[in-house]
């Protein structure tokens, strides 16, 4: 696994295999005990009431593809700050598969930006009014 930090001047930690991954949800990793929120993205919450059947099965959808994904070539994480709930926001890389770019390219992620209107509108794509 490589470690880069933008907010340390791209700090690069020797590169070593991870000793332990868990996905928590489409876009929440651990890895060794520290968790990483995908950058630029956002997936259905897996654990909590979902809004709509659509939304539950997209997030648990992306949640296995993030799994499926992550087994594809040793772990690159790029930090570029703080996800918020003690995690960090990364970007992540499994070999030279971009996970998230790959999930928002599969329609299983939406891209990520600031505030609860824009929440609403992500909320607004999962879970669209019935005709």
């Amino acid at each position: 696994m490589v470690i880069r930090s933008l907010l340390a001047l791209a700090l690069l930690v020797t590169p070593a295999a991870a000793t332990e991954v868990r996905v928590i949800d489409g876009d929440t990793i651990v890895v060794d005990g520290k968790h990483y929120r995908l950058a630029e993205i956002d997936t259905p919450e897996t654990n909590k009431k979902p809004n709509c059947q659509r939304e539950r099965e997209i997030g648990t959808a992306a949640t296995k593809r993030l799994a499926e994904l992550l087994t594809k070539g040793e772990l690159t994480i790029v930090v570029v700050g703080d996800g918020g709930f003690g995690r960090d926001l990364a970007y992540v890389y499994a070999g030279e598969v971009d996970v998230g770019q790959t999930l928002l390219l599969e329609g299983l992620a939406l891209k990520w930006t600031r505030g609860p209107k824009a929440k609403a509108a992500r909320i607004a794509i999962w879970c669209p009014p019935s005709p």
